[in-house]
């Protein structure tokens, strides 16, 4: 398939390199910033622009690797009609992109990827859907480019999905921030935890979540619990998520 790129980020590159090592020909690249828009259009030997009006027509497909907020305003300046329009947006529905094209579709990898670290694993699970059946064949054509690990979830599902990963990944790492801060106090260093993290990472695939919770909080040890908080008196902001996520550790173990 001849496909159009409008993104030069990390999806973007991740997606582009896969499409052309299966044979794919990438014949754009649009990108705001001049100079990676240019990068990815030489790895994947394709022209490249800046101004969306100089977005070509003649593409099979058009993959929108953007943020959510720029996929918006596209809305109200690009229509391609009857073209195959792709997102990549895990918050974005089908429906907001019905002024581009009736055919839409979305293959979001829930997966953090970083363009100097691309994923080599064929595992990285594809979240698809399409707004009909005709769409649908030439997305999983173009999914089994990127990987074999699909799941076909419907609009509320993807939005549950999206709002499980924010949980799962992004809160997650902001409390391995926050670990690390502590550490830094005492000039302890992060790679003394690593081994526990990776530890509990890894029990997630043979245990559900639920069962491996270990800590103060579930063993209702007030006194462990005391002694941190008394540690943290100086940190409102520390304090008061040690008490919420302590509370709904409790709360779940009793449920």
């Amino acid at each position: 398939m001849r496909i159009a790129i409008l993104g030069s980020g990390n999806v973007a590159t991740f997606f582009g390199l896969q499409f052309k090592k299966n044979d794919h020909t990438i014949v754009q690249v649009i990108s705001s910033t001049s100079k990676h828009a240019e990068h990815l259009a030489t790895l994947l030997d394709a022209d490249f622009a800046t101004d969306i009006n100089q977005l070509t027509q003649d593409a099979d497909v058009y993959l929108f690797a953007v943020s959510d907020d720029v996929l918006l305003t596209f809305t109200k300046t690009i229509a391609l009609p009857n073209k195959l329009i792709i997102h990549t947006a895990g918050s974005i529905q089908l429906s907001e992109l019905g002024s581009i094209s009736e055919n839409s579709a979305c293959i979001w990898p829930l997966y953090s990827i970083q363009k100097n670290n691309l994923p080599d694993s064929n595992t990285v699970p594809l979240i698809i859907n399409a707004s009909n059946g005709n769409c649908l064949q030439q997305v999983i054509q173009l999914a089994n480019a990127i990987s074999s690990n699909h799941f076909f979830l419907n609009e509320k599902q993807k939005s549950m999905a999206h709002l499980a990963a924010v949980f799962a990944n992004n809160f997650t790492n902001h409390l391995y921030t926050l670990s690390e801060n502590l550490l830094h106090r005492e000039q302890i260093p992060f790679e003394l935890i690593l081994p526990l993290i990776e530890h509990t990472t890894q029990k997630l695939h043979q245990t559900p979540p639920h069962q491996n919770q270990t800590g103060p909080a579930i063993r209702h040890d007030e006194v462990t619990m005391q002694k941190h908080l008394a540690l943290l008196q100086n940190d409102e902001q520390m304090s008061a998520i040690y008490k919420l996520l302590s509370n709904s550790i409790q709360k779940k173990s009793i449920v």
